[in-house]
């Protein structure tokens, strides 16, 4: 039985990011870096309650 050989190609289109995404992400970037850098202040801080 022959089966037939079905040729396609999958195109992926790069997202267009726009300057109001590209300020959008660093600033969410930034504000995790922050929330980070408070949780590092608070452990070092509090060292024994902050030990799982």
């Amino acid at each position: 039985m022959y089966i037939p050989m079905i040729f396609f190609t999958i195109t992926i289109e790069r997202r267009k990011v726009t300057p109001e995404q590209k300020w959008a992400r660093y600033q969410q970037e930034q504000a995790i870096a922050q929330w980070e850098d408070q949780k590092h202040q608070i452990y070092t801080q509090f060292p024994e309650y902050c030990i799982r």
